[in-house]
């Protein structure tokens, strides 16, 4: 799986702490938690401006919270069941984060993580709409 795979299905799971389909989790059968805890810290690092220091305190926490997420990606609960787990994982994790981050870095997280959510579901509609 190259990086820019890895970078979009650790996308995905960003978003699914919102509305997203579960059935994107399926996208990500095929990862490892350390791909998508590198992904997500090389994606950090770039749209954050994370420094060295700051990228070697994140790295980790993407780790922990990649391999939270294995068991849900893995599983074969129902969507609702996985979503609100994903959530769950989710808002421990950006807790974790906004220890971590600055002000303005935790303020731009969100507002990527919002912009991404937006795309994410024009995606689905447009899938959706072109009967995929």
């Amino acid at each position: 799986m190259t990086l820019r795979s890895v970078v979009r299905a650790a996308l995905v799971v960003a978003l699914l702490a919102t509305q997203a389909p579960a059935a994107d989790l399926d996208a990500l059968k095929d990862t490892t938690p350390a791909e998508r805890a590198k992904a997500q810290t090389a994606m950090m690092r770039e749209k954050l401006g994370l420094t060295e220091a700051e990228a070697a305190k994140v790295g980790p926490i993407n780790m922990k919270y990649a391999e939270r997420m294995e068991p849900i990606i893995k599983g074969s609960e129902g969507p609702l069941k996985r979503m609100e787990a994903v959530r769950t994982v989710e808002q421990a994790k950006e807790a974790e984060l906004k220890g971590v981050l600055t002000a303005d870095q935790f303020t731009k997280f969100e507002a990527d993580k919002q912009e991404m959510m937006e795309k994410l579901a024009d995606h689905i509609r447009e899938d959706r709409a072109k009967g995929k």
